[in-house]
């Protein structure tokens, strides 16, 4: 419980790299796309098929769009340049949504206009938020782009890229519970009719119905967004290798990539949880915003400046010693969170819960010199 209770700070103290992992997700997946147009270019044809511009089945804008998605795709993977190699890419998945895959309707059973929607919304949040600690960019000396005050001035909201990224994602999934409810026919479409007969039953149907419709909204307003996110898991590993992994990428369907995106973003909620913008944050006292983020500089320390007491008269605790004569403000005595199973409940909120007692160990002799429960001390080292 201890271990896990610790994951659960240290993803409240590093939520950037949330969006660390998506970028190197996004830039590998726009990679391979372009090393796959190069190899097989009879993928390139398959996706643009029903374009409605006829520029864009040339053979010379397939090998621009691969050359893009190769060199922008590595960019964006290692951090180099990444809001420049984010924003090339904007105008291609603009004209795969727009010029092609509207083409065909909004919620087909190749889920190409869904996919392409989502990558596009995906690179304009790695444009606004930027590069990350786990990039070159952040290894290399600063220099000023003209539209970096703004974009800083995003930044600094509190990672609001990650917030928006599990809103549209909540959204997405609710709309996709409502169409399966109003069209069963929908969910049989995208499975497939040789499918295995479970597949296919309406107990199934309707549980990936109302965990999308419930869970989406969950996840959208940020109710429990673990527990939501968590609920959908299950759905996508199965949409990724029982349904859509036979079909493989050189298909002209796009839902393997799409299922396989959607479920990595799921685990990124899953492990971060709710942020700002959510309910949670309402519900639950969270950290001060600066308490959080990576703009507050060091985190998690504690201060080794003398605290001052809560009380006029030395209590107990103040004047406990161990056997080196130790007490419990000295460098060598460091206290430790014991909390209580509730503390799960928190964390399927996104949200360290508060301990139920704060035992002080001397380094040194290993004796445990006080334990308290006292609220001051208890809320002192809730994040720790």
């Amino acid at each position: 419980m201890s271990a896990f209770l610790k994951l659960s700070r240290w993803l409240e103290l590093n939520r950037d790299h949330a969006f660390d992992l998506l970028r190197m997700y996004l830039g590998i997946g726009l990679f391979a796309r372009g090393v796959l147009f190069l190899v097989r270019p009879e993928t390139y044809t398959a996706l643009i098929s029903g374009a409605g511009a006829t520029f864009v089945t040339s053979p010379a804008v397939m090998y621009l769009v691969a050359a893009l998605h190769l060199v922008g795709g590595a960019m964006l993977a290692a951090g180099l340049f990444t809001r420049l190699a984010a924003i090339v890419q904007i105008p291609i998945l603009l004209g795969a949504v727009f010029l092609v895959h509207l083409q065909g309707g909004l919620f087909t059973a190749s889920q190409s206009f869904e996919f392409s929607a989502l990558v596009l919304f995906l690179l304009l949040l790695v444009f606004l938020h930027g590069s990350g600690r786990w990039s070159v960019d952040a290894m290399r000396t600063r220099t000023y782009i003209p539209f970096q005050p703004y974009v800083d001035q995003f930044d600094r909201t509190g990672n609001l890229a990650f917030e928006l990224l599990r809103i549209y994602l909540g959204i997405g999934l609710f709309v996709r519970g409502i169409l399966f409810i109003a069209n069963s026919g929908a969910f049989m479409d995208l499975i497939g009719t040789s499918s295995a007969a479970w597949l296919t039953s309406v107990a199934l149907i309707h549980y990936v119905a109302l965990s999308h419709l419930v869970g989406g909204i969950m996840i959208a307003i940020g109710l429990f967004t673990r527990a939501a996110a968590l609920v959908q898991l299950p759905i996508l590993l199965g949409a990724v290798a029982v349904v859509h992994f036979q079909g493989g990428l050189i298909a002209p369907s796009q839902s393997l990539e799409f299922s396989a995106l959607v479920l990595f973003l799921l685990l990124l909620v899953f492990l971060w949880g709710s942020g700002e913008l959510s309910v949670d944050n309402y519900v639950v006292d969270r950290p001060a915003e600066e308490e959080i983020y990576r703009h507050a500089g060091a985190l998690g320390a504690r201060s080794t400046m003398p605290q001052p007491l809560l009380s006029p008269e030395p209590s107990a605790i103040a004047l406990a010693t161990c056997s080196c004569g130790h007490g419990i403000d000295h460098q060598r005595v460091s206290a430790h969170a014991r909390y209580s199973m509730w503390g799960a409940m928190y964390f399927l909120s996104g949200i360290t819960g508060p301990p139920k007692e704060i035992v002080y160990q001397c380094g040194d002799c290993g004796e445990i010199i006080a334990t308290t429960r006292e609220p001051e001390e208890l809320e002192r080292y809730r994040y720790p």
